[in-house]
């Protein structure tokens, strides 16, 4: 699972909306304040529109406000309103995408994954995200998690290899998953 680029800068617009209050601010302000290139801005602000986080006015005076209360929206549904479900890998959110899906191990690593990353993301507000940054104690308690398990034979994790990085499914990959070549 990737954090977009559009979700990205989704963000950073949310985060101008909040910092705004109640008064209209315009695109090309959070634009130009956050480094967003404004055609990129406006399509973004269509999905947040959509996704009911954002309302907006036309006009001199007009821009884009908060639509929503930072204290309810979680940084979960966020994600979801700009880029989908978050999930690590095609074969636990599309039962089809793999035929060996009900009896390969890797795919309930893959599940187990996905109920973490999610109920992550669904621990932190808007506004305490805004409000207290890496401070949060969702943040905290992931920053202080520590280092990656170690394999069994005391290796060295190696943190964003390419090896490791490649796929995230070895289902996805096509490669060979615990039953055997996937299709």
């Amino acid at each position: 699972m990737d954090i977009t680029r559009r979700c990205d800068y989704a963000c950073r617009i949310l985060r101008a909306a909040y910092k705004s209050g109640d008064a209209y601010v315009s695109v090309s302000d959070i634009a130009e304040e956050e480094d967003i290139p404004y055609a990129f801005a406006r399509s973004i602000q269509h999905d947040l529109v959509k996704g009911g986080l954002i309302k907006t006015v036309r006009g001199a005076h007009g821009g884009l406000v908060l639509n929503c209360d930072p204290a309810e929206v979680t940084l979960l549904e966020v994600l979801e309103a700009i880029q989908g479900p978050v999930s690590i890998s095609l074969c636990v959110m599309d039962p089809d995408y793999c035929e060996k899906q009900p009896e390969c191990a890797y795919n309930k690593v893959w599940q187990g994954a996905d109920r973490l990353l999610n109920g992550y993301f669904a621990s932190i507000t808007l506004k305490d995200l805004f409000e207290q940054g890496g401070t949060h104690p969702a943040i905290e308690k992931a920053m202080d998690a520590g280092e990656a398990p170690s394999p069994r034979d005391g290796s060295p994790v190696r943190d964003g290899s390419s090896e490791i990085r490649a796929s995230a499914c070895a289902c996805a990959a096509r490669s060979a998953c615990a039953q055997g070549p996937c299709r």
